[in-house]
């Protein structure tokens, strides 16, 4: 079973994906009980449609998470239009630090994946918060950055997005580090296809692309949504997907004690390893700009 906590357009979202591609049964927690049930009752309801049996209930109650292979924490503020992911940070980290208490009373087994944003300091709580082991603690944030890279390399080339391979790393923020080196159309390098001012175009619409689609419509749905479902699958699958996800590294890239995206093997176990790639001199200056800024923000952390 899975848990998601946080009923909102993106808990929602998550939980309906995670039923139509039949990964596991989910149970759906809000503090707002009626949307709960409500959100659960709609998903019931259209499962002849798209022939899935999975079980799927909405509740308030913390205690209906045990058994849980994996629980998804999704509940907390949303960034509003001109708000970054860090300004967010102190009110949610009250709602993180109060939810990873039940996390670790009802479901201490778990697998323990954040989405609250912003997404590697709540992560870096909820590791410090839960006492589960750092593999079994994640965050989701630059997965949803790489699908974004791919899917402007491939507009910027006219090609099928499905031929781009590609990876960001860093802050699931304006510091991540879409990483050019590393990104091919079949195999063949970006930087022999595409010229320096497209790449440059191409990095820039990335680190922007979640602004953008909250100034258009609020908030951002469907992509998170669906890369919730993919993570999920990796774990409870044991598919043993390479992703880029926050988690602590133990020295790689240079980096101990923060919680920040690094390619790793995703399968049953959460982080079974991680991916230390070796990287540009332009990148790895901008990692390190990347973990200077979230230690900047976990020093100005409210206790």
């Amino acid at each position: 079973m899975i848990s998601i906590i946080g009923a909102g357009k993106v808990g929602a979202s998550a939980a309906f994906e995670i039923l139509r591609y039949r990964i596991s049964d989910v149970t759906l927690i809000d503090i707002a009980e009626d949307l709960a049930k409500g959100e659960a009752l709609d998903m019931m309801q259209a499962a002849p449609a798209i022939e899935f049996d999975g079980k799927i209930r909405g509740t308030s109650d913390y205690r209906m998470m045990q058994g849980s292979e994996l629980v998804i924490v999704i509940a907390g503020q949303g960034r509003k239009p001109g708000m970054t992911r860090i300004d967010l940070m102190n009110n949610n980290a009250q709602i993180i630090r109060s939810i990873v208490k039940e996390v670790a009373k009802h479901a201490p087994d778990c697998k323990l994946m954040v989405v609250t944003n912003p997404v590697d300091i709540m992560t870096y709580i909820t590791r410090r918060e839960s006492g589960l082991p750092s593999n079994r603690v994640f965050g989701m944030g630059n997965i949803l950055d790489t699908l974004r890279f791919r899917s402007y390399i491939a507009q910027e080339l006219n090609v099928s997005r499905q031929d781009v391979n590609a990876l960001v790393i860093g802050e699931h923020g304006d510091s991540m580090v879409p990483l050019v080196e590393y990104a091919s159309v079949t195999g063949i390098p970006i930087t022999t296809l595409m010229t320096k001012e497209q790449i440059d175009r191409v990095v820039q619409r990335t680190i922007n692309s979640g602004a953008d689609v909250i100034k258009l419509k609020g908030s951002t749905i469907y992509a998170p949504a669906a890369v919730i479902a993919m993570m999920a699958d990796g774990v409870v699958q044991g598919r043993n997907r390479v992703m880029s996800v926050s988690t602590c590294p133990s020295g790689e890239y240079g980096c101990s004690d923060y919680s920040i995206g690094v390619p790793v093997v995703l399968g049953k176990n959460g982080v079974e390893k991680i991916v230390e790639l070796k990287l540009s001199p332009e990148s790895k200056q901008r990692f390190e700009k990347s973990v200077a800024k979230i230690k900047a923000a976990i020093a100005a952390l409210k206790t």
